[in-house]
């Protein structure tokens, strides 16, 4: 079926669907980052996941290739990738925080809402999503922007509690009285449900009544965001919408060894045995609502990349206790930092020669003659981390100021345990069309937009080189398998590519 173009307001072009499908109907796009199609498949064949069982047998099912290996095997890499439309070579983006700066080419829902789409967008990793007043949607920025500004205002204290909470997760506290006061207010004003709720006072009870559970504050906090995100959709009536979620992605890094111990030369204490399967739960839960609360729409699953066991893994991360300290102790001043994601936090200095000061006094730290804080320089800020192949726990930090030392452990506290998942190329990407179909070999993330943009009948950017997918018929000749399956299983030869840092 050949395209029909027409112009609209804009210059935007609309075109009929190429794949056979009605067009227009609203999409989701269900962002639960780095899910595993392995351990998708294993918990669907053990009857864990009915609700995955379910949509996958209405969907057209494709596995993706993030199509970059370490270290640009990145969630800050690859989901610029999807909404871009663009590959890591094109768009650039390397660094958490860098999609503001270097996205400049319109994304899937700028050419929707350019097109007079409405569109939401909450939480969508790096891509720095922005809205002028008087436009239709809305937008969330992903947790991890210290720049994040919501669309519009009444959403950006909402914003800021659940950046705090995503930023200070390892630290197990709670905001201030104030700022739970503010969240508590606009969660009732925002289609907060009584089950959910329920969930999170179960949740701090267990807290205090088992203790060592704290960690599933991810899942209870990806119910308080539907709840919202469902009530942000009908309220700003957008017909696309994408909806980000992080927690499986944090149960796999810090507790596969948990769950399948006899892969790991150094076990872990067992007491995290059920964390991922938990996770696969709570999203498999919310994967029904979802498919009750969008009957009619076009319901598309991505993961952008996935896990697998890293049996071989040293990496463990460590944070500053307070940030403060840690400049004093390397000289730094008039500086304020602020927390990013696991080992990273960013300093703002008043300009750009400080901040280029500060860079080298920071680097100029080092445990046993090892530099230990990665440092880089942007402008007048700096995003910083501990290595994690250099810090440990009772080490000694030299070469401060003046040949200061400081105990490594006074400074730094380690974040969970040491890392057991690791990134793997291989991600689901499923479209609810309500057949079942799958597509042989390995599609690229750069077709994810421009297949989307087809369902609504607008035509591709030149600037977005992926493909449309065959949603609605099968291609002429299937594609091959370009590459194997990632195993879950331990191999002769290690698993995968090693991580970054």
């Amino acid at each position: 079926m050949d395209p029909v173009y027409e112009m609209c307001p804009g210059g935007i072009t609309l075109a009929t669907t190429t794949t056979g499908g009605r067009p227009g109907a609203r999409a989701v796009l269900v962002e639960f980052n780095e899910l595993s199609p392995a351990l998708i498949d294993r918990f669907v064949a053990a009857g864990h996941l009915p609700a995955f069982r379910a949509f996958r047998d209405s969907s057209v099912v494709c596995t993706t290739d993030a199509g970059e290996d370490a270290p640009n095997l990145e969630p800050w890499i690859q989901w610029p990738t999807v909404h871009s439309g663009m590959p890591f070579a094109e768009h650039g983006v390397f660094a958490l925080g860098e999609g503001r700066e270097k996205l400049t080419a319109p994304l899937l829902g700028d050419v929707l809402s350019a097109a007079g789409i409405p569109v939401g967008v909450f939480g969508s990793m790096n891509t720095a999503y922005s809205r002028r007043p008087g436009e239709p949607g809305y937008v969330v920025p992903d947790p991890w922007d210290v720049d994040g500004v919501a669309y519009p205002q009444s959403l950006q204290p909402f914003y800021e509690t659940v950046s705090w909470a995503v930023q200070e997760s390892s630290r197990n506290g709670l905001p201030g009285a104030g700022q739970l006061a503010r969240f508590a207010a606009f969660l009732a004003r925002s289609g907060l449900r009584p089950a959910t709720v329920l969930a999170a006072v179960r949740q701090l009870v267990d807290e205090r009544r088992i203790g060592g559970v704290a960690w599933r504050r991810a899942s209870v906090l990806d119910d308080l965001s539907y709840d919202v995100f469902r009530t942000l959709n009908r309220r700003h009536g957008v017909r696309f919408a994408s909806f980000f979620s992080n927690s499986t992605a944090h149960y796999q890094h810090y507790y596969w060894r948990d769950m399948e111990p006899e892969l790991f030369d150094e076990v872990g204490d067992g007491a995290h045995a059920d964390a991922v399967l938990h996770g696969y739960r709570r999203m498999d839960a919310l994967l029904a609502r979802i498919m009750a609360d969008e009957p009619d729409s076009l319901l598309i699953l991505a993961t952008a990349l996935s896990q697998e066991p890293w049996s071989t893994s040293a990496k463990r991360t460590f944070r500053p206790h307070a940030f403060d300290a840690l400049l004093a102790f390397a000289g730094v001043r008039d500086a304020v930092a602020k927390p990013m994601m696991a080992e990273q936090f960013v300093v703002e200095l008043t300009d750009d020669d400080a901040a280029a000061t500060a860079r080298e006094a920071l680097r100029a730290l080092t445990i046993d003659g090892t530099r230990m804080l990665n440092a880089d320089r942007d402008g007048r800020r700096l995003q910083v981390g501990c290595r994690s192949d250099v810090g440990r726990e009772g080490a000694t930090i030299e070469d401060g100021p003046g040949g200061a030392t400081r105990a490594f452990d006074e400074l730094f506290y380690p974040i969970h345990t040491t890392r057991s998942g690791r990134h793997s190329r291989d991600g689901a990407l499923w479209f609810r069309t309500g057949a079942h179909r799958v597509v042989e070999g390995r599609v690229q993330l750069t077709d994810i937009a421009p297949t989307i943009l087809d369902h609504f009948g607008v035509a591709t950017p030149a600037h977005m080189t992926g493909s449309v997918l065959p949603l609605y018929r099968a291609p002429a000749v299937p594609a091959q398998r370009s590459r194997p399956f990632s195993p879950l299983r331990r191999e002769s030869e290690p698993v995968g590519v090693p991580q970054p840092r």
